[in-house]
């Protein structure tokens, strides 16, 4: 085995996910590098259909997980099932956590275009590759994060208020959220 493939199953058997952060801002160089590695991940189809945009305001965040946590009670509240109700609070207790979070990256796609939607239906996103792009830039910055010496998190349960998440982060009509990436320097790192 080569020395590369040696040091890519290190970096893939020690990075975990990372929910408690130090209270550190992430430096403009540090935000540059996952900006290239996330610019380097592969996307279906060849097509550069992504974006990644971080957010690193503390109030922003604070303010964008507090509408997250609102938006999924009053959704919870409307299923009608008592059973599926709190099944699903439970499920979603940890989904808005990122609010104290250092920085996070919202990884986000064009949509479908008209035509694949009129033929495919609800079935457009599969040969588009949105969601599939929006996965392998996400690994990409998680392992990025690893080798810059930060914590990282994906998320997507914040997506069952996608509307909601959408609107606060200011995501254009033709676009749609994919995911986020909690990023920043682990708790006891620093």
């Amino acid at each position: 085995m080569s020395a590369s493939y040696e040091t890519l199953m290190t970096l893939l058997q020690v990075r975990r996910s990372c929910r408690e952060f130090a209270p550190h801002r992430l430096e403009e160089d540090v935000l540059a590098s996952l900006e290239a590695a996330f610019a380097q991940a592969p996307q279906a189809g060849g097509d550069r259909h992504l974006a990644c945009h971080f957010i690193t305001d503390s109030a922003r965040l604070h303010k964008l997980a507090e509408a997250g946590t609102q938006a999924f009670a009053d959704f919870c509240d409307r299923i009608p099932s008592a059973f599926a109700r709190e099944e699903m609070r439970q499920y979603g207790e940890n989904f808005f956590w990122f609010g104290n979070a250092p920085a996070l990256a919202v990884v986000t796609c064009r949509k479908p275009p008209a035509f694949l939607q009129a033929v495919m239906g609800d079935k457009a996103a599969l040969p588009w590759g949105g969601d599939l792009s929006g996965a392998m830039a996400a690994f990409a910055l998680l392992l990025a994060a690893q080798t810059l010496g930060l914590g990282a998190c994906c998320l997507t349960g914040p997506l069952t208020v996608w509307r909601e998440m959408e609107t606060r982060l200011d995501i254009p009509k033709h676009d749609q959220l994919v995911l986020l990436v909690v990023i920043g320097y682990k708790k006891d790192s620093i």
